[in-house]
């Protein structure tokens, strides 16, 4: 049976969102000894003193004097940098198994995490998070829209829909737009499992489905 969910949960305005600019792509410098990742104004970030065979690697912020900021050392594992416009960027960072964590960098070196990152959508205007900490809103889906980081959509067990919404098992952006995921239910003494779509989640018209 298919739940069909319209309307507006929630729409929050989120406490310290960065200045929209003109969306642009940013041209990716290539060197033997380093490559740059991204940039927000005057500020870079490259991968540098990568092994023989770049299985590891050094990721650096570099200001715009040239100071760096050491963001990770020797890591092999899941590093990726999402150029929003020409004066923001994303430093996505984590591990099969483990939490991912996004930290978003402005041209004036303002820096803020997002952790349990859960995924992007391919026209990165749309990220997810799985948050415990938020005040009176503990193990939220929360999605907020790029380039504004305005909170679009809060989904938590305070929702009537969702009391027994735990940590997703599988959570990813279709290539339309939509983001599914599932969680496991208890359903009388088995165990179940709840699939969801969430059709255009970081803007007023979304739609919910769930099987």
């Amino acid at each position: 049976m298919l739940k069909i969910i319209k309307g507006c949960l929630f729409a929050l305005t989120f406490f310290g969102s960065y200045p929209a600019f003109a969306q642009a792509d940013a041209a990716v410098e290539v060197d033997p000894e380093y490559e740059v990742l991204g940039r927000a104004g005057k500020l870079k970030i490259q991968k540098e003193s990568c092994t023989q065979h770049g299985s590891s690697c050094d990721y650096v912020l570099y200001d715009a004097k040239g100071k760096k900021q050491v963001l990770m050392e020797n890591w092999s594992k899941t590093a990726n940098v999402y150029q929003f416009n020409p004066n923001l960027m994303g430093f996505l960072l984590g591990l099969t198994g483990s939490e991912y964590n996004l930290t978003v960098i402005n041209d004036k070196n303002q820096q803020k995490d997002y952790s349990s990152f859960l995924a992007m959508n391919g026209q990165q205007s749309c990220f997810v998070t799985f948050e415990s900490n938020l005040k009176n809103m503990p193990n939220s889906l929360v999605f907020y829209s790029i380039p504004d980081f305005r909170v679009r959509l809060v989904l938590n067990n305070k929702v009537p829909q969702f009391k027994k919404l735990n940590y997703p098992a599988t959570a990813n952006f279709e290539d339309n737009g939509d983001f599914s995921f599932n969680y496991n239910i208890k359903i009388g003494n088995e165990m179940g499992v709840q699939d969801v779509i969430i059709q255009n989640p970081c803007q007023s018209d979304y739609r919910i489905i769930m099987s």
